[in-house]
C-alpha cells in the first residue's frame, strides 16, 4: 500500500485506488498516515474531528469510522492487518518508504548529513530528490481539522527550509545561471523570505545584473515595511549594501557558503571550560562514559547525575562532557537552568545551529520541533545543568539516537529513558585529600596530615567546602590548616571564613532550597534548625506541629531535593527511617532562613526564582 499526503490524498494497493471518500474518514486516515508506526491518542482523533468540543456520542462514532477503515484497507489476506487498535489510541503500521512524508523525511536527513560532511554535490542531489516527492501543498483537497492542519503547517515549513537549503547548495556549487529561474518563482511564492530574496540578489549580482538585484531588496523591503511593520534583516541589508558600493567581497559570499541563512554553519561549541586537574569519581566516570560511548540506538543516551549541593555535579558533568566530546562531531550544546529558562536555553541552542540571524517561531514548541529536527540524523552532545523538573528538560532533548544528553540534577528526576543514574556519594577520605593536595600543594598536605583529615571530616568531605577552604589556604600561604581549622570552631563563622570568589557555596544550596515548595522550604528552614538529629517523623512533627504523615511527606521531599540524608534506623525495615542534615546544610538554612524572614529577599534570589517557578 502506498499514501501519499505531499500534494492531493492518495491511497493505492498496487494499482487499486482506495482512497476513502468520506471527509471525516480522509482526516483520520491522513492524520494516522502522518504519524505512521506511532500511536496517535483517541483524544488526538476527537479533536481533528469535532474540534474542542465533541458531542457525546463522539467515542462510539470514531470506534465506527475505524471500523470502517479497517475494511477498507484490509487486504486479500484477511490475517492482515495496517490498523491497530492500542490501549490509548491506533497505529497505522506501515514501511517508512510507503508514505511520501517518510521518504521527504529520509531524504532531507540524508542531505544534511552529506552536506555536514562536506559533499556538497550529493547533498543538491538528495535535496532535489526530497523536493520531487512534492506535488502540490500538503493534503490539498482534506478539509483539514486543528491536529492535521497543525501537521500541515509542520511540513510547510519543513519544505520551505529544505527549498532554502537547496538553493543555498546550488549556489555554492555555481549553479546561478540553472537556478534564477526557480529563485524568481520561489520569491513570488514567499513574498516575505528572506533567505530565498538573498539568494536572489547573490544569484543577479552573479550573473551581472546588480540593477534587477537592487529591485528585488526594494520589492521585499515594501513587503515587509508594509505588511508587517519591520525593516529588512542583516543578512539582506548586508547584500543591499554591497551592491550599492560595488564591495568586491560580495562575490565571496555565496560559492565559499559563508552567507547561510538559516542553516547551520559549523558545529556549534558551547561547553564550559574544564577544570584544570580532576580528582576521584573514577568509578562513576567510567560508568557514564561507557553509557555514552556507546553505538547509536534507537534513542539518545541519557545520563543524569545527582547528589547534595556541592558534591561537585556541575564539575563532573563538564569533564564527563569534554571527555566524550570527540564522539559528537556535529556539535555540542549547553545551558544552565540556574541561570536560563528552558526558551532562553532553547533559544541558545538554535542560535548556535542556525545563527544569530536566524528567524525562529514564536512558540517553545515549534522551537523544540526544529532542535528534534536538527538532531535527528546527528551525533550532538547536549549539557544540561541545575534541572530541577522533567517540564524544563523536554523542550531541550534532542531525537537522533547518535546523540547523548548529560543532566545535572538538582532533585531526583523520573527522566524517561535514562541510560545510567549517578549518585554522587561524598568522596572518600583518599579522594579527599588528593582535593585538598591539587589546591594547597603536595608537601603542604603532608605536612599537617592529621589536621586535613579533620577538615575533611568537618564538611562531611563536601568537595565544594573543601575546594573553598583550600582556596582560602592557597591565597594565605602563612596560613595552615590547624589555623583555618581554628577560625572554624563555630559554625556561625563557616560562611565568612569560606566566601571565595569561585566557589559559592551558600548559593548552591540556596538553588536546591528554592526548588522545594514554599511550605516545604519553610519547614526545611525549621527542620534544619532542630537541635535534635538525626529526626525522625515523630520528631520532626513535634517541631512542625503537624501529624507524622505529613511531616514523613515534609522529609521525603527534602529528601529528594539533596537537601538531608536518610541514616537507616534498627527499626527501618517497619518504614522508620532517621533524616540527617549535614552541618554545612544547616548552616546554610540559618543564614537563608534570616532572608526568609525579611520581607524582601536578595535581589538575585528572587529574581531566580520568579524565573524559574513557571518550570518547576
Amino acid at each position: 500500500m502506498r499514501v501519499r499526503v505531499l500534494g492531493q490524498f492518495e491511497v493505492t494497493r498496487g494499482e487499486e485506488r482506495i482512497t476513502p471518500s468520506q471527509p471525516k474518514l480522509r482526516q483520520l486516515f491522513a492524520l494516522l498516515a502522518l504519524n505512521a508506526n506511532n500511536v496517535v491518542r483517541v483524544e488526538q482523533l476527537i479533536e481533528e474531528v469535532w474540534g474542542p468540543e465533541p458531542p457525546t456520542k463522539a467515542m462510539g462514532t470514531l470506534q465506527t469510522y475505524m471500523s470502517h477503515l479497517r475494511r477498507l484497507l484490509a487486504s486479500h489476506d484477511s490475517t492482515v492487518s495496517v490498523l491497530h487498535t492500542r490501549h490509548v489510541g491506533y497505529a497505522l503500521t506501515l514501511p517508512e518508504q510507503d508514505v511520501d512524508a517518510g521518504r521527504f523525511a529520509r531524504l532531507v536527513a540524508r542531505g544534511r548529513s552529506e552536506l555536514d560532511s562536506g559533499h556538497i554535490e550529493a547533498a543538491a542531489e538528495t535535496f532535489r530528490a526530497a523536493l520531487a516527492e512534492w506535488r502540490g501543498s500538503a493534503l490539498s483537497d482534506v478539509d483539514a481539522g486543528p491536529v492535521l492542519a497543525h501537521h500541515i503547517r509542520s511540513l510547510e515549513e519543513t519544505k520551505v527550509g529544505v527549498i532554502d537549503q537547496r538553493m543555498e547548495v546550488e549556489l555554492m556549487l555555481g549553479h546561478h545561471h540553472e537556478v534564477i529561474n526557480d529563485l524568481s518563482t520561489l520569491v513570488r511564492d514567499y513574498p516575505a523570505h528572506e533567505g530565498l530574496h538573498v539568494k536572489l540578489m547573490m544569484a543577479l549580482h552573479l550573473l551581472g545584473r546588480r540593477s534587477e538585484a537592487l529591485h528585488v531588496f526594494q520589492r521585499i523591503r515594501s513587503t515587509l515595511v508594509d505588511d508587517l511593520g519591520l525593516e529588512p534583516g542583516q543578512q539582506l541589508q548586508q547584500v543591499h549594501r554591497g551592491l550599492l558600493v560595488g564591495n568586491p567581497q560580495l562575490d565571496a559570499l555565496t560559492p565559499t557558503g559563508a552567507l547561510r541563512t538559516g542553516s547551520w554553519v559549523e558545529p556549534p561549541a558551547q561547553l564550559p571550560g574544564d577544570l584544570p586537574v580532576f580528582v576521584g569519581r573514577t568509578v562513576e566516570l567510567a560508568a557514564a562514559e561507557s553509557q555514552l560511548q556507546q553505538p547509536a540506538r534507537s534513542a539518545p543516551a541519557v545520563v543524569s547525575v545527582v547528589g547534595p549541593p556541592g558534591s561537585g555535579k556541575s564539575a563532573f558533568c563538564t569533564h564527563l562532557a569534554h571527555r566524550v566530546r570527540a564522539r559528537f562531531p556535529h556539535g555540542q550544546l549547553h545551558a544552565d537552568l540556574a541561570e536560563q529558562t528552558p526558551v532562553e536555553a532553547l533559544t541558545g541552542f538554535l542560535r548556535a545551529i542556525r545563527g544569530t540571524g536566524a528567524q525562529l517561531p514564536d512558540s517553545i514548541e515549534e522551537r523544540s520541533h526544529l532542535l528534534r529536527g536538527w538532531t535527528a540524523e546527528r551525533r550532538v552532545l547536549i549539557l544540561i545543568d541545575n534541572a530541577v523538573s522533567t517540564v524544563e528538560l523536554t523542550p531541550l532533548m534532542p531525537s537522533g539516537g547518535g546523540c547523548a544528553v548529560i543532566v545535572g540534577c538538582r532533585t531526583r528526576l523520573p527522566l524517561r529513558g535514562t541510560s545510567l543514574a549517578v549518585d554522587l556519594q561524598p568522596p572518600a577520605e583518599d579522594e579527599a585529600l588528593e582535593l585538598l593536595g591539587s589546591v594547597i600543594g603536595w608537601r603542604r598536605l603532608r605536612a599537617e596530615l592529621p589536621q586535613a583529615r579533620k577538615l575533611i571530616r568537618l564538611f562531611d568531605a563536601s568537595p565544594m567546602a573543601l575546594v573553598a577552604a583550600a582556596n582560602r589556604l592557597a591565597i594565605r600561604p602563612h596560613w595552615t590548616i590547624a589555623v583555618l581549622l581554628d577560625r572554624l570552631r563555630h559554625q556561625r563563622d563557616w560562611l565568612d571564613e569560606l566566601v571565595n570568589a569561585r566557589v559559592d557555596l551558600l548559593n548552591s544550596i540556596e538553588l536546591s532550597c528554592r526548588s522545594l515548595s514554599p511550605a516545604h522550604r519553610d519547614a526545611f528552614f525549621r527542620l534544619a534548625a532542630a537541635a535534635d538529629e538525626p529526626l525522625t517523623t515523630r520528631g520532626a512533627s513535634t517541631v512542625l506541629g503537624c501529624d507524622q504523615r505529613t511531616a514523613e511527606a515534609i522529609l521525603e521531599s527534602i529528601v529528594e531535593h539533596q537537601l538531608a540524608t536518610v541514616d537507616r534506623a534498627p527499626d527501618s525495615f517497619a518504614g522508620q527511617f532517621h533524616y540527617r542534615f549535614s552541618p554545612l546544610v544547616r548552616v546554610a538554612a540559618s543564614s537563608l532562613s534570616q532572608f526568609a524572614a525579611a520581607s524582601v529577599p536578595p535581589a538575585e534570589a528572587n529574581d531566580l526564582w520568579i524565573r524559574r517557578a513557571p518550570s518547576a
